[in-house]
């Protein structure tokens, strides 16, 4: 802890000198952080009702610093590290990483961009707006085992291009190496990615996304891991439309996992709509509902929040989300299990309800 405190330190040092040097190439570094902290209230967790101290919700709790550097003709060298931890302890989160939630370098010019490390793929790129996780739910709000990767899973050791934006339109590629020997199509541990995704966003009401992204190897992602598969590939569509102060919002993924024990093959459909609105320049709120359907059980989550802006950076909230499953032998307890740091565990039976009050703070 004490060399990771030290590593804080001298990063957050090298932030502030560089930002003080930085005026003389034309060039910038800021710091940047998320806090949230709340009280969860969960109906039913292994047979009992809990009261839990839940953080990193609204938003997962982070600092990082980005950057840039004026290279001349409208090129830029770009880097962004992005720490991720849990408010209660402290710990490190994304199993220990320094910055574990983001890690990347590049280049930036009229051609697009092109990004080295470890970054999201266009799951979450292209989607995620299209989703109540980042438009008011949070983490809660998340599909099952986030089998669709829209909760934000990184890729390492990957190189991505996106093409510059041309009347909103721009479109993009990611590979990701396994980074192993003798290991091309990817290993335990060490997946290789692929994934492609499509954008429209003209900053009208309208906007759409597609997203495509396949992997292969063990450890790609959370709902892999859960039911033991080898390969996972996602695709998905997700829309939004802007009518004043109320936006409309949807998205559909198809998810196939591979090398299942037992089955071998499971596919996964997820179709999630809702709505979000203004009531006022200080409040906002919103409903969603999503349906998973595994060929096991079906699940069907609501997801509610209401925040209200005490500033530009800070708002309080309140949340009700509900998982029910059609079958006894697959209970609920599904939005919570993409929060290992303070997982609840499974219900004991179909339902599970969770209330939850909070705070968040950005800098």
């Amino acid at each position: 802890m004490n060399r990771a405190l030290t590593a804080v330190a001298l990063a957050t040092a090298f932030a502030l000198s560089t930002a003080v040097t930085a005026a003389h190439a034309q060039s910038s570094v800021t710091l940047y952080g998320i806090l949230d902290a709340g009280i969860t209230y969960v109906s039913n967790q292994r047979g009992h009702s809990a009261v839990i101290e839940d953080t990193g919700i609204a938003q997962a709790n982070r600092w990082g610093l980005l950057g840039s550097e004026d290279l001349g003709g409208g090129t830029k060298a770009i880097f962004t590290l992005e720490n991720g931890f849990t408010l209660g302890n402290g710990m490190l989160g994304q199993g220990g990483a320094m910055f574990g939630r983001a890690a990347i370098v590049g280049l930036s010019s009229r051609f697009g961009t092109l990004t080295l490390g470890r970054q999201y793929d266009f799951m979450i790129d292209n989607l995620v707006f299209d989703t109540a996780i980042a438009r008011f739910g949070g983490v809660y709000a998340t599909h099952l085992l986030d089998v669709d990767r829209l909760a934000g899973e990184q890729v390492n050791n990957s190189v991505k291009y996106v093409t510059p934006v041309v009347k909103g339109l721009s479109a993009g590629a990611m590979y990701g190496f396994s980074n192993v020997a003798g290991s091309f199509a990817g290993t335990t541990g060490a997946p290789r990615f692929t994934s492609f995704g499509l954008n429209y966003d003209n900053n009208g009401p309208f906007a759409i996304g597609l997203a495509y992204t396949n992997a292969n190897g063990t450890g790609a992602s959370v709902a892999e891991a859960a039911l033991g598969a080898t390969a996972v590939r996602n695709m998905g569509v997700g829309a939004r439309y802007r009518f004043g102060a109320l936006t409309v919002f949807g998205n559909y993924t198809n998810n196939r996992l591979s090398g299942v024990p037992g089955t071998g093959k499971v596919v996964v459909s997820v179709i999630e709509a809702g709505a979000d609105y203004f009531f006022a320049a200080d409040t906002y709120g919103g409903i969603a509902y999503m349906y998973d359907h595994y060929p096991q059980a079906q699940f069907s989550q609501i997801s509610s929040a209401l925040h209200y802006l005490l500033s530009k950076r800070t708002d309080v909230y309140a949340s009700v989300n509900f998982v029910h499953s059609n079958s006894a032998a697959s209970p609920a307890g599904l939005f919570l299990i993409v929060n290992p740091a303070t997982n609840t565990g499974y219900s004991t039976s179909q339902n599970q309800l969770a209330l939850r009050v909070g705070l968040r703070t950005k800098f």
